[in-house]
């Protein structure tokens, strides 16, 4: 048994990001698996976060009262947490994890990203891609582990009540995601229009926050109604839109394996995604979704394809859920984790 101190910051005002509750559901399973657990965080529980398995502290000055062997920290796209994690694990002679969550694109202080993942005990990736470029840093592959993925769904879903609420025809396209440009959500934007010139039915739906200024005024001034702006979603309404949606569709172009697509395969669903460094690691083209360049046509075409082609696009999505169902838990995660501390952090 260990003492495990999970850190890790908020991003969007508050909302959660695939990398937090990667961090949350995690430190959940490590607390089942009979660890002692605590979080050092400013952001929110999710829903369904177990409270009660762990303390919860929101300075480094608190969270030494914990006296953590292990100090985990998570996501590079926020530097400042995880070297406060890093001073911290100094000072408790405590081993330094790191899960670094988002590609170097993404960090704002790409040396100081470098540098902590040179500095830690061990460093978690999710694809072998990821497990490349951190060896490029300097990072001895035997400090390195992979780990699997898992779905983050909260509840039932209610795809009946979700089609009664918004105006969704009988196809329907959804991203969800930080609105961003490498996301791709302009390029959907763009794409829609292409699709109906084939399919006019289709409903388009977007989800998540505006990550730029020039998201909110890109919504704003559309005005046909098979465009859907859901907003930010909390665990219900994604849960609902991934069971009522046909295709996900998340164009990105900066990515290490986004968590929304594990979502999607456990609902059934299949994906299309960008071509990302290590897409080939995440998505099986062909067989649990198609991968696209990152223009309105190249999408357009791939989207056109599935929603076309009912046995097709069933048979990515179930694909996608059986590799869910055979490989892909929070116990089979944190397993991973757990099995990766070094020998000296107990």
């Amino acid at each position: 048994m260990r003492r495990i101190l999970t850190a890790f910051g908020c991003i969007d005002g508050g909302q959660t990001s695939g990398a937090q509750r990667m961090a949350w559901r995690t430190t959940a399973a490590l607390a089942r698996r009979g660890h002692q657990t605590a979080v050092m965080t400013d952001a929110q529980l999710p829903a369904g976060g177990d409270a009660e398995r762990w303390r919860r502290f929101e300075t480094a000055g608190a969270a030494q009262t914990f006296a953590p062997d292990v100090v985990h920290a998570y996501d590079l796209a926020q530097p400042v947490v995880v070297q406060r994690a890093k001073e911290l694990a100094d000072r408790a002679g405590a081993c330094f994890a790191l899960t670094p969550a988002s590609t170097p694109e993404w960090w704002p202080d790409i040396p100081a990203g470098e540098r902590l993942c040179r500095q830690a005990d061990v460093v978690y990736v999710l694809t072998a891609t990821e497990a490349e470029r951190i060896r490029a840093l300097g990072v001895d592959p035997a400090r390195m582990r992979r780990l699997p993925s898992a779905p983050d769904l909260v509840g039932r879903p209610d795809p009946a009540a979700f089609r009664a609420r918004y105006p969704v025809s009988d196809r329907s396209v959804l991203f969800l995601g930080r609105r961003v440009a490498a996301k791709g959500y302009r390029t959907l934007l763009d794409a829609a229009p292409l699709v109906w010139a084939a399919r006019p039915d289709v409903t388009f739906l977007f989800a998540g926050p505006y990550g730029e200024p020039a998201a909110a005024p890109a919504f704003r001034t559309v005005t046909d109604r098979r465009i859907v702006d859901l907003g930010v979603v909390d665990d219900q309404l994604k849960h609902d839109a991934l069971a009522a949606c046909d295709v996900f569709c998340l164009p990105t172009r900066a990515d290490v394996f986004p968590l929304v697509f594990v979502e999607a395969w456990a609902l059934g669903k299949p994906v299309v995604a960008g071509r990302f460094p290590g897409v080939g690691d995440v998505v099986r083209d062909g067989v649990d979704g198609l991968v696209v360049d990152h223009d309105p046509e190249s999408v357009a075409a791939h989207l056109l394809d599935l929603l076309s082609d009912d046995a097709k696009r069933t048979a990515l999505g179930r694909a996608g859920l059986l590799r869910v169902r055979a490989e892909m838990s929070w116990e089979r995660v944190a397993e991973a984790v757990e099995a990766g501390y070094p020998g000296r952090c107990c």
